[in-house]
């Protein structure tokens, strides 16, 4: 026989079931988000590239260099053109199942923990193309569709990394190598312009020295900024520069051979000077000849050393009037020169400079180093 099923409780069972039913779809579709075209409306900017002027960037316990740094910073606000390595937020509506984001073509990353039906977290990294010629369109497609977005991405500010040489006369040409120079507008020392010889590139620019620079920073200025060298560029007192200054002509040596005309391993010019260390303890010595620079208007010495073979992981130290007890290490890089620019108060504080030494600490010998572009800003 069968069992009589109450009408009252199948319609009871019946709208439970289909209340349980629209629970789920409604809970699947809020975490699907909206089944509509995605739209963009904004592009809020959460953290950017800014640059601080003169940081203060620690070089030992006595001393420190003062210049400009960039750095990302936090920031909130509406902008209608973005710049790499700088985090946004993309503003609008059915953003949820958002599936990529692209700037001028390239798709960039965005974290999914993050996304919501009302907005996307991405940075713009350094491979998304800017400048003439790109759609400058933001596009993001979800599973329903896809938005497009007018926002070009802004030319970074230039980068100097190098110049060379680190000093040069009027009407010589110096060679300045870094990034972004796409554009670049102006060349200055200090707040001298300078004449921009040929074609620039992307990553170099040769200038003509100006008159009268003795000693100054370089600026260079593109669409994206101007940026600043981090080292200044030539001597206000120079030591050694192809050949030696006026009344440096007596110079000695010790436990050493030297060519101070020697062509090999050349930094800059015609010579350099080759120092042989036949001893642990040798040394270039120059000076002690009655013949002295004042240093009171003077802050540091600058010079290039370039370490011959086995003079990786090697040192010289730098003495200054005989100051021993004020020398200052120096590694060696094997097969390249490396720029040193060392504090007058790291030496001792001289207000002249009487002798300079520099002075091999233990190295194998024998051991050949080269010295280029001797001299004191």
């Amino acid at each position: 026989m069968m069992k009589k099923i109450n009408r009252h409780s199948t319609v009871a069972m019946i709208l439970l079931f289909v209340m349980v039913a629209l629970a789920y779809t409604s809970c699947k579709k809020d975490n699907e988000g909206a089944a509509g075209n995605p739209v963009i409306t904004k592009v809020r900017v959460i953290s950017k590239t800014d640059t601080i002027k003169d940081v203060d960037h620690r070089i030992n316990l006595d001393s420190n260099l003062v210049y400009d740094e960039t750095r990302v910073v936090s920031f909130d606000s509406t902008v209608v053109a973005g710049r790499l390595n700088n985090q946004y937020a993309i503003i609008g509506e059915n953003l949820l199942t958002t599936l990529s984001v692209s700037f001028n073509g390239v798709k960039v990353n965005f974290n999914p923990a993050l996304l919501t039906d009302h907005s996307i977290i991405i940075s713009i990294p350094n491979d998304v193309p800017y400048g003439a010629g790109q759609s400058n369109q933001l596009v993001v497609t979800t599973k329903f569709g896809m938005a497009t977005f007018a926002f070009p991405i802004l030319q970074p500010p230039p980068t100097i990394t190098t110049f060379s040489p680190v000093a040069a006369g009027a009407g010589e040409i110096v060679t300045l190598t870094g990034t972004i120079f796409e554009g670049v507008t102006e060349v200055k020392f200090d707040a001298v312009a300078a004449e921009i010889v040929g074609t620039p590139t992307k990553t170099q620019i040769q200038v003509r020295v100006p008159a009268g620079i003795v000693q100054a920073y370089i600026f260079v200025t593109t669409p994206g900024g101007t940026s600043r060298s981090v080292g200044s560029f030539g001597f206000k007192a120079v030591l050694y520069d192809d050949q030696f200054s006026a009344g440096w002509g007596s110079y000695f040596g010790y436990n050493s051979t030297r060519n101070y005309t020697n062509t090999v391993n050349v930094k800059r010019g015609t010579y350099a000077i080759q120092t042989i260390y036949t001893d642990a303890y040798g040394a270039l010595q120059i000076g002690y000849n009655g013949t002295t620079i004042d240093a009171t208007k003077l802050t540091a010495i600058k010079i290039s050393i370039y370490g011959g073979a086995g003079t990786a992981g090697q040192a010289v130290q730098l003495v200054i009037n005989g100051n021993y007890g004020k020398a200052v290490r120096l590694e060696l890089s094997e097969g390249k020169y490396t720029d040193y620019t060392i504090p007058l108060s790291d030496l001792g504080s001289p207000s002249d400079i009487t002798e300079f030494v520099l002075q091999s600490l233990g190295v194998p010998v024998p051991t050949t180093i080269y010295v280029d572009d001797i001299g004191f800003i």
